[in-house]
């Protein structure tokens, strides 16, 4: 509880402060491009398209969500949630307690979210983000990863810290594991192409619901 609550606070203070203006150009959609330069490739994997529900979850990724929507030519703008009430998010969630019903959403992203909190949260979004993500649906978690080197890391964590009051970098294995047993039908490492900056290493993950099978006629 209060890993989660500094989390928001942290938040708050990098996009509602005085280093909001700050906020505001890291939160760009420029920003958020040259981050993801590769912007086909994310639409390509969340299969997303007109008449799609899309659901974005995260800090200040808002206005990236819409870039994709528009891009993969959709006509209603993404569902935002996030912890603090800054541009571009509709609305505050906590992310083990989604205000969704279930099977609400097609497509689902979070970009750069869940370093914030401790492993129980991120198992327990997991578990949520399959609740409400549709049958066939997908979606694609993003964040920055560790390094070999505990040096570089505390390095890493420390750049993070401007709006993250403990950043937790976390690799493909851990996060596998965190992953396992939440109701996905598969669970794979992508590859989302180099950002530009910042110079840190980031890991992507693809989480697929299986289709609900077709139904059989009945000859009775």
């Amino acid at each position: 509880m209060r890993r989660r609550r500094s989390a928001r606070q942290a938040r708050e203070r990098w996009a509602l402060g005085p280093t909001r203006w700050l906020a505001g150009l890291t939160d760009s959609q420029t920003a958020w491009a040259a981050r993801y330069p590769r912007i086909d490739r994310i639409i390509e994997l969340l299969e997303l398209g007109p008449g799609k529900r899309y659901l974005d979850i995260g800090c200040g990724t808002g206005g990236f969500a819409e870039m994709l929507a528009t891009r993969a030519g959709m006509d209603d703008f993404p569902v935002c949630a996030g912890l603090a009430p800054e541009p571009g998010t509709g609305l505050i969630a906590w992310p083990e307690q989604l205000p969704f019903a279930d099977n609400a959403f097609d497509c689902v992203t979070s970009f750069h979210f869940l370093r914030r909190f401790d492993d129980d949260v991120y198992r327990a979004f997991a578990e949520e983000l399959s609740r409400v993500l549709a049958p066939g649906g997908v979606a694609i978690l993003a964040d920055y990863a560790p390094v070999g080197g505990e040096w570089l890391n505390r390095l890493h964590r420390g750049l993070l810290r401007f709006d993250t009051a403990a950043p937790d970098l976390r690799g493909w294995g851990r996060i596998s594991l965190l992953l396992t047993h939440c109701g996905f039908g598969a669970v794979n490492l992508v590859t989302l192409g180099p950002g530009i900056l910042p110079p840190i290493p980031r890991v992507a993950i693809v989480l697929r619901h299986v289709p609900e099978p077709a139904a059989v006629p009945s000859y009775q």
